[in-house]
């Protein structure tokens, strides 16, 4: 039975990557510095993947004892090994972000505030995943997922701290207490994957950002900064996560694909280079990491699902950036702050809304529809909160602060508003999608003169009850930015 299975999984993972494509979102893209080029560097290809059944990566909460042994042995064996050793720890972390100034080949080449977010992350882990396998001699060795939606409590094995625990990190007190995420994020990451807004990939990829960012900042430590996350061990255990949550998405259905129907397309084609357990250079596209059975040999623990979307055929979209509405500095956000848009040029207004002809939203049930952005311009942060900020539209001053809230707009991505000396082209702005919120309060273009945001920082859980965020976060300004699709 098992000769037959093997096949069929992989027939079934091949349908489901064979999707076709959907339009871009406006993003910025945030460039890093360049590394030395590689002359000796590889193109990727499957066949380079030694024939074995497809690999499944599990939820670490799933895993035995002598799984995560396997896990700290590949570490301690990373570790172990000098930083311009391409297969070592430090050298690893450094490909995602570091201050070490060697600048050595591949170094601070993350993807943040970008198309390619999900993609680069994707060939992060998997050439990483490799360097662990071989480092630990297991050779079923997968990365595991944290699944903080269903358990935002840390896996015990990574918050003890004992003596060569290589699983354990300096974090915020809360998370490596036992205590839990917030819940803010996750509230996020549902909206992300189901709203009807987001069933292009392009967006649903900019959608998922926001609250991976501000997982980020609440695990705290390394992992709220670009230059250091990566060498946080519970930085695989996220990525690994946001990765799945991709392949959940998909299986979502409605017509949500990836953007594969434009062969050339600059996302297609976008290459960057890792290396291999031998410490090789290998480049590797966009296109090559959709279909992880047949092209990188695994896949989640999802049950098995017949493909569902293999027939979406998106048309390449343009977008315009209409700035609505524009507000001067705030400063430092206190635990509630209040931004009433009665400060806002009402004539300024009325004349955006002439030229533009924005008579009211144009929402849809699809990646066309109208999308409402928060802007948070100039975004400082002097002392990361041990929690996430988050954003509300127009909420009741009897109700309190409640991501079940239909007030309630998203969380603030610090991480990518941190600074990062090794990053050039820090994103100009942190942006927070309110589309789903405005609908949800039916509120028209004209309502935006009256609205008021509301931030909220809210700690993480410790035994029942939030620890004191205690952060300091400045703003210098907020715009309403509405995106319409022109044809």
């Amino acid at each position: 039975m098992k000769t037959i299975l093997i096949p069929v999984l992989a027939l079934l993972m091949s349908l489901w990557g064979g999707n076709t494509a959907d339009s871009p979102a406006p993003v910025a893209i945030t460039n890093c510095l360049s590394s030395p080029a590689i002359a000796d560097a590889m193109p990727f290809s499957p066949e380079m993947i030694a024939p074995q059944a497809v690999m499944v990566r599990r939820n670490v909460n799933s895993l035995s004892a002598a799984d995560i042994a396997s896990i700290k042995t590949g570490i301690a064996a990373m570790k172990a090994l000098p930083v311009t050793n391409k297969t070592s720890w430090q050298y690893q972390a450094a490909i995602h972000g570091t201050l070490l100034t060697n600048n050595l080949p591949s170094w601070n080449s993350c993807t943040h505030g970008s198309q390619f977010f999900l993609a680069w992350h994707r060939m992060y882990l998997y050439f990483f995943e490799r360097i662990l396998r071989a480092k630990s001699g297991n050779p079923n060795l997968t990365l595991p997922y944290w699944n903080y939606q269903t358990n935002p409590v840390l896996h015990a094995a990574y918050r003890a701290n004992t003596p060569g625990n290589v699983l354990f990190d300096t974090r915020a007190a809360s998370i490596n207490a036992g205590g839990s995420l917030p819940n803010a994020p996750m509230v996020s990451i549902a909206t992300a994957l189901t709203a009807a807004v987001n069933i292009n990939y392009f967006s649903f990829n900019s959608a998922l950002e926001g609250p991976h960012g501000a997982l980020h900042g609440a695990i705290g430590g390394n992992m709220s900064s670009i230059n250091r996350a990566a060498l946080d061990p519970v930085f695989w255990l996220h990525h690994t996560n946001i990765d799945r949550l991709w392949e959940q998405w998909l299986r979502q259905c409605g017509g949500r694909s990836n953007p594969t129907a434009a062969a050339n397309s600059p996302w297609m084609n976008k290459s960057y280079t890792f290396f291999n357990e031998t410490g090789a250079a290998v480049v590797m596209t966009a296109s090559q990491v959709l279909n992880t059975a047949v092209s990188l040999n695994y896949r989640y623990d999802f049950p098995v699902q017949l493909p569902c979307n293999i027939l979406a055929n998106w048309q390449q979209w343009k977008f315009t950036k209409i700035q609505l509405v524009k507000i001067p500095p705030l400063g430092t956000l206190a635990e509630l702050t209040r931004v009433p848009f009665e400060r806002t040029n009402k004539a300024q207004f009325e004349q955006v809304k002439r030229t533009n002809k924005l008579e009211r939203f144009q929402f849809a049930n699809d990646g066309k529809s109208d999308r409402l952005i928060i802007e948070l311009e100039g975004i400082q942060v002097d002392k990361q909160p041990e929690g996430v900020v988050e954003v509300y539209m127009n909420l009741p001053r009897t109700e309190q602060p409640n991501p079940q809230s239909r007030s309630f707009v998203g969380v603030l991505d610090l991480f990518t508003a941190m600074p990062s000396k090794a990053h050039r082209h820090a994103p100009k702005a942190v942006d927070v999608d309110a589309t789903e919120a405005v609908r949800k309060l039916g509120l028209t273009v004209d309502d935006l003169q009256r609205a008021e945001l509301t931030f909220f920082t809210r700690g993480n859980t410790l035994n029942g009850r939030p620890v004191k965020a205690d952060g300091t976060v400045r703003v210098n300004g907020i715009n309403f930015v509405i995106n319409r699709v022109i044809q």
